[in-house]
């Protein structure tokens, strides 16, 4: 693990361990959808190599009334990027923290809400502007 690596994770866990977890609302419009660069090219099963910094499962439980999301902050492997994931609001979907994780291009959804419920601490802040991307994260199997 680079020095660098280590820093910024000293520091979220820092930020992480200060604070409490609650719902918040992120508004879309505030952030950039991203275009993500797959490491893999092969058409529909293109993947995206990340890693993930930070993990924020959903606390409330799943439900069609609200626009519910788990909440992965990564790092792209091919350009550094940080790159905030909202994946399903399914608790047996979730991949803890891992290095070497997959986005598919085939999974990457072009239809999304306004708005988006996930569970973070109260401290923490995606910055205005800040690429994200709706997608589940899948195992890289060799």
């Amino acid at each position: 693990m680079k020095v660098k690596d280590l820093f910024f994770l000293c520091i979220v866990l820092l930020i992480l361990g200060c604070s409490r977890v609650g719902q918040r609302k992120i508004y879309l419009y505030e952030l950039q959808k991203a275009k993500v660069k797959m490491d893999i090219d092969m058409t529909d099963d293109s993947c995206a190599i990340v890693d993930i910094i930070a993990y924020f499962p959903n606390t409330e439980k799943c439900g069609a009334n609200k626009q519910l999301a788990n909440l992965y902050m990564c790092r792209e492997d091919l350009t550094g990027d940080t790159l905030y994931v909202f994946a399903d609001c399914d608790s047996e979907k979730s991949i803890p923290f891992d290095r070497g994780v997959c986005i598919m291009r085939s999974d990457i959804k072009s239809e999304v809400p306004k708005e988006i419920v996930v569970s973070i601490p109260d401290n923490f802040i995606i910055p205005n502007g800040a690429k994200y991307v709706f997608s589940n994260l899948f195992w890289l199997v060799d």
